[in-house]
Parts: C-alpha cells; structure tokens; sequence
C-alpha cells in the first residue's frame, strides 16, 4: 500500500467517532429495552400481588356482608312471628300501632308492611292503603319460606331503593346500605345474591350498580359465601386490572440486570407516584398552612328559640376564596388517615375562639364529629382536654356526634363509647334516622340522645307520608330518656310545626348558617333568639 491509500488523520478520527456512536446507541437502545422490559415485568408483578390481595380483602368484604344478612332475616323472620302471634285484625289500627312498636325496637328495618299474597295492604309509613299496591312473587325464596326483593323502589317515593325481607302476612323494607356500606372500603365492588349450596347458578344484582355492572364485559375478581343458616349466598364482584403480555428479552445476563433495575425503578416510580396523590396533598397542605377554618352552627330551643348551643363545622377554604363542599374532603380526609390531624386543628382553633367564653357560660354545649377511626384514638381526649378542658370547659357542655354506622360496626366501638360516657362527655347518634339501627338499641348504649337526619326534616309540615315521622320519634325517644335535635330546619312552617311538639332543640338555616366565633358570641350576647330572617 502507497502513501497515497493511507487514510488520513482526519478520515480516521472521522471513522473512530461514526463506530463510537453506532455503539453508544446500540448500547442505549438494548439498555432501554431492558429497563423497558424489567419495568413491565414488575408492573406484573405488583399487580398480581395487589390482585391477590384485594382478592383477600373481598374475600372478608363477603364474609361480613352474608353475617349482616344473616342478621337482618333473623331478626325480620322474628318480628313477622310477633305479629303472627297477635289477636289483632290484620291491618287493623292496633296492629300498626304494634308494628310500629317493632319497627323503632329493630336494628335493620325502617318500614314494616301488611299483605295478603303479593299485595300491600298497609304499613307503618303510610298506615292503610285505600287501593292495595300489588306486586309479583319475590326475586328468590329461601328454605323457610323467607321471600328476598333486590333494588327495589319505594311506595312512597320511586327514587329511594330498598331490599325486601317477606313472610307470611307481612314484610319489611331494609335500607340496601345496611349491607352495600360494608364493602366501601372496596373501590367499585359489586353485591350480587342469590339461594342454593354449595353453587348457586343464578345471581341476582343488589343493587343498582351491580345490575349495571353485570351487563359489562371483562374478567372481575369474585369472592362467593353461602350461609349454613339461612341459605342466602353472597357473591361480591370487583373489576380486575391485569392486562397486556410482555417479550423476553433476548440476553439473559444483561436482561436480568437491566430487569431487576427496571423493576426497581418501577417500584420507586409507584412509590413516589402514590405520595403525589393531588387531593391528599393538597389537604396535608391545608392543614399545614391552617385554611381549615372552624365555623360554627347555632342548636336553640324551641318553641323559645332561645340559643341552647352550636355545632363546630369544618370549612376549607381554598385561596382563590372558593370552599370545598366539607362531604368531599372529610371523606378524602377519612380516607387517606388525616381525619386525626383535621379534628386535631379543629379542637384547638375552638379552645382559642371560644373555650373561656364556654366555661363562663356552663349552659351552652358544644357539639363535635367524631369520624369511627377517632373513637379508639387516644389522641382525640388529648386534644379536648389540653384545648378546652384546661380552658375550663366541663365535659358534660361537649356533645360527641357519631354515625349509626359507627355503633353497629363491632363490640369494641361498644366499648369505646361506654368509655366517653363514663369520662363524663355527652353522645349524640349523629344522621339518626338513616336506617341502621333502631332507639332501643341505641338506649343500651349509654348514649344521651340524637340527631334526627335532615332527610326526615324535609318531610314535616308536608304531605308526605313521612311527615309523622320526626313527630313518632321525638316521642319514642323521650320515652327512653334521649335528647332530641331536629336537624335541617329552613322554613317557618316546619319551626311551627316542630314547635308544636314541645321543649326540642332544633338547628338549620331557618336560624342560622355557619357563623364565626365572633358572630356566634354577638347573637348570645343580645339576648334575642336567632329569628327566621337569618337565613343569608
């Protein structure tokens, strides 16, 4: 070879760079396909085990859900044997006034009916009808007899859906999320039931969104319980997320390493990606800024209207001025375990605002939310002992709000509010009326008294067949030596009519909305009651 066919330097350089490159990007492209494919091997992996564990949970989810209807046909089959038993002419005034007597003893029912066949006859909510509604047989009939109805509509009102326990002459409307609300901890799960063991082979929807979900197509986890006593049998549904199929890489050694850091990459993206949650962020940085505000809600007595206390109500502001609706984030807050922290700055902003103006004023109560999880958090006595305890506020002037739900939701929650009401605090079942349990029950629980639900307010001074219906319960509840709050009052007319019912506390917009402590302190101190005109 000549001088002349010698490459230059530069020609040289030039190659040497070209094949550089050439490697550097094999290299990147195998690199990344490696990653690639170890990133969706532990996707895979991460949702087979997130599979298997949700299958865990709805596996217990079903569990709970079949001894709750367990409960709820135990306790209808033995009502419907009482008034079997009674001398009284069916339908007859007697007998509804005895239904009526069952129903506010019972933990599950909020409707008892009268039929004959498949038609209705009377029942407590809208005593005798003058035309019998009839019906069809029932969706599924158990050993005993037992008559199940699924997503059914209300006489009463075409929008509210209830299940159907019947036997025999009578019958009995169940409120659906006596059962639906033990599987919310499960996102978009489903109830089916149905009779027969060990496999049933027809499944009818609980519920609307079950009936939906069954027209869908795809491969839904599913958990199925069949009872030993009743027959009935279970099936909860939930919709799977595994899809897609992935290539094996082609050399083994480095697809193994770049597998595993794919895989650990994936499991840092999943991490980090679940601790920037928008909505639990921006609620942790609420709380950490302080726009969570207590605002304030006058309770008075009536007929008087004379101010008998307040309840403390949380408002997130947010900083362009508009407020997130409190149903929203503190069930966000309940949720994601910041319940803890939003009643934590609650309590302490009402011991500045008005924890010395209470203990100068021991007539006035102070009503607080108490979300299931706090019941057994030790936490929560700290908190009102250091902000309004030391302040001087006694525990008889603090009224603890909590759900029906809570109360039926095991011993231990018994327990705990035994506790509260032995430390001197005042309970309060909070929503009363929604159909969880029933004021007898409620009266074994050391409890003082209850908020009767705004649902049932909007029926007074109508003409509604609801409208007796805070009247019986005011009544029943005084009978068992229980405190009443009428909540959701917003006209003149329903004031009067509740007016008529004797000394009761009342709360809603008619007298007042949410306050500060510095409005709520200006309408004690003149000495006027709230009037109907503060409704803006």
């Amino acid at each position: 070879m000549s001088a002349s066919e010698l490459p230059t330097g530069n020609e040289s350089i030039g190659i040497g760079g070209f094949q550089q490159i050439r490697a550097t990007a094999a290299h990147l492209i195998i690199a990344g396909l490696l990653i690639a494919v170890g990133s969706v091997a532990g996707w895979y992996l991460a949702e087979w085990l997130n599979r298997s564990q949700m299958q865990s949970e709805l596996g217990n989810a079903a569990e709970r859900t079949l001894l709750r209807l367990d409960a709820i046909i135990d306790e209808a089959n033995l009502v419907f044997a009482e008034l079997e038993n009674s001398s009284f002419e069916h339908c007859s005034e007697p007998l509804l006034l005895e239904m009526r007597t069952r129903l506010f003893e019972a933990r599950f029912m909020r409707d008892i009916g009268g039929v004959r066949g498949y038609s209705l006859y009377c029942s407590t909510a809208l005593g005798q009808l003058e035309t019998p509604y009839h019906s069809t047989p029932p969706d599924m009939v158990l050993a005993d007899g037992t008559g199940l109805r699924t997503d059914r509509s209300v006489l009463a009102s075409e929008r509210m859906r209830t299940m159907v326990v019947e036997k025999g002459r009578f019958n009995a409307l169940i409120d659906p999320r006596q059962v639906s609300d033990l599987t919310t901890s499960i996102a978009d799960s489903d109830i089916f039931i149905s009779v027969g063991q060990p496999g049933p082979s027809q499944w009818l929807a609980f519920d609307e969104s079950a009936r939906l979900a069954a027209d869908q197509s795809g491969s839904p986890l599913v958990a199925d319980r069949c009872s030993q006593v009743t027959g009935v049998c279970v099936r909860l549904t939930r919709p799977g997320r595994m899809t897609g199929s992935i290539s094996e890489p082609t050399h083994i050694v480095i697809g193994s390493l770049g597998g595993a850091l794919g895989f650990t990459l994936f499991i840092a993206g999943v991490g980090m990606r679940r601790n920037q949650q928008l909505p639990e962020r921006e609620l942790a940085r609420a709380l950490r800024a302080g726009d969570i505000h207590a605002r304030y809600q006058p309770i008075v007595n009536l007929p008087d209207g004379s101010l008998a206390g307040f309840e403390a109500l949380a408002r997130w502001r947010l900083p362009k001025g508009r407020f997130v609706s409190p149903e929203s984030f503190i069930a966000l807050a309940e949720r994601s375990g910041l319940i803890s922290q939003v009643s934590a700055l609650m309590i302490e902003q009402i011991g500045e605002d008005l924890g010395e103006w209470l203990s100068r004023r021991p007539a006035q109560r102070l009503a607080i939310n108490i979300a299931p999880s706090e019941l057994s958090d030790p936490a929560l006595i700290d908190h009102i002992a250091e902000h309004l305890i030391e302040r001087g506020v006694r525990p008889g002037q603090i009224i603890l709000e909590i759900t029906e739900r809570t109360m039926l939701e095991s011993e231990t929650s018994r327990r705990h509010i035994e506790r509260l009401a032995r430390q001197g605090f005042v309970i309060f079942a909070d929503d009363f009326g929604v159909g969880y349990c029933g004021l007898a029950y409620l009266n074994e629980l050391d409890m003082h008294g209850i908020k009767i639900s705004q649902g049932l307010t909007a029926a007074v001074a109508t003409e509604s067949p609801k409208a007796s219906l805070v009247p019986r319960v005011t009544e029943m509840a005084r009978e068992l030596g229980l405190e009443v709050v009428i909540e959701g009052v917003e006209t003149t007319e329903q004031r009067t009519a509740l007016a008529a019912l004797g000394p009761v506390l009342a709360q809603g917009w008619l007298f007042a909305r949410d306050l500060s402590a510095a409005e709520l302190k200006d309408l004690y101190e003149a000495d006027t009651p709230p009037l109907d005109s503060r409704q803006s």
